[in-house]
């Protein structure tokens, strides 16, 4: 087993977590190589060189949070050889949520070592303008989920309430903020191929989802199925702000679906043009602005846990 341990994650615990699966990996007589990663994109390149000529299965067990997945899905060169597991450590920890990871490092150890399920499931592909091609396991999303990204990647409060325990507020309270600062632009949106858009007057954010969960357990997608191949969509157009205000608090029950400029869509992929740049994330990472984004369902991971 290949072991990449994020010490940042949840706020610098990441040592702690990674000292405690080691004492039952030792317990349990289970080999492993560890990595400590300490620079940006580390676990890419790792893994990269990691699944570049095997000839048997490469085991990939990840301690940290969804950037740190991102990144090692990311370096994969041959998925048919490598599977992937991931214990909890992070602040959003959305893949794990949408996965069933026991929040019990203890538990989720004992399950993935005694009693492992092994699934195929869905990971996507986004180009956008000149960038090179990028895998997401979560979801890609434009606009005001990615906004969010930026400013909570950029910002202290995540630091400050990781400390309490309560990092995914922050989305929470970054979200309302965007919610009076967002700046909308036009843009037309096509579903696999089509060649009659969804033309938007006002675009406020639209994301591509494999999972029904991003942004610390927002359920935007709640149909979002990992295995079945296909994009689910969610398309808001702009309202007044008072009603985006009341589908933010909406969301988390999953009744943000009743408002009429709120709209879910299954695709296997999608492109959207707008009118100005816009910030674009996968899996809560925000790396550019585009205007032209390609989304595609892209193919299978095998996933244990």
């Amino acid at each position: 087993m290949e072991i990449l341990v994020n010490p940042e994650s949840s706020s610098g615990n990441g040592m702690k977590i990674w000292n405690k699966v080691k004492a039952s990996l030792d317990k349990s007589n289970i080999s492993f190589n560890v990595h400590i990663l300490n620079a940006p994109r580390q676990a890419e390149y790792i893994v990269t060189r990691l699944t570049k000529d095997l000839k048997d299965d490469c085991h990939i067990l990840v301690i940290g949070g969804d950037g740190t997945l991102n990144e090692a899905l990311n370096g994969i060169r041959d998925f048919d050889h490598t599977k992937l597991s991931c214990i909890r450590s992070g602040s959003g920890n959305d893949f794990a949520l949408n996965m069933g990871i026991d929040k019990d490092i203890d538990r989720a150890l004992d399950h993935l070592i005694n009693d492992p399920e092994e699934i195929l499931i869905d990971y996507g592909e986004v180009r956008a303008d000149k960038y090179p091609p990028r895998r997401f396991l979560i979801s890609c999303g434009v606009g005001y989920d990615a906004d969010i990204c930026k400013e909570v990647e950029s910002g202290r409060l995540k630091k400050v309430l990781n400390r309490f325990g309560i990092g995914r507020l922050t989305y929470l309270f970054v979200g309302i903020k965007q919610v009076f600062t967002r700046k909308k632009t036009m843009a037309l949106l096509y579903l696999d191929n089509s060649s009659k858009p969804i033309r938007i007057k006002k675009l406020f954010f639209v994301v591509g989802m494999n999972h029904m969960c991003e942004g610390g357990g927002v359920p935007f997608c709640p149909d979002a199925d990992p295995t079945d191949g296909m994009l689910d969509v969610c398309l808001v157009r702009d309202m007044p702000k008072l009603k985006l205000l009341l589908a933010v608090a909406m969301v988390y029950s999953k009744k943000h679906l009743l408002f009429r400029k709120i709209t879910t869509h299954r695709c296997s992929s999608m492109y959207l043009v707008t009118m100005k740049p816009q910030q674009v994330h996968l899996d809560g990472e925000p790396p550019y602005e585009a205007r032209k984004i390609r989304w595609e369902s892209r193919g299978k991971l095998r996933f244990v846990k």
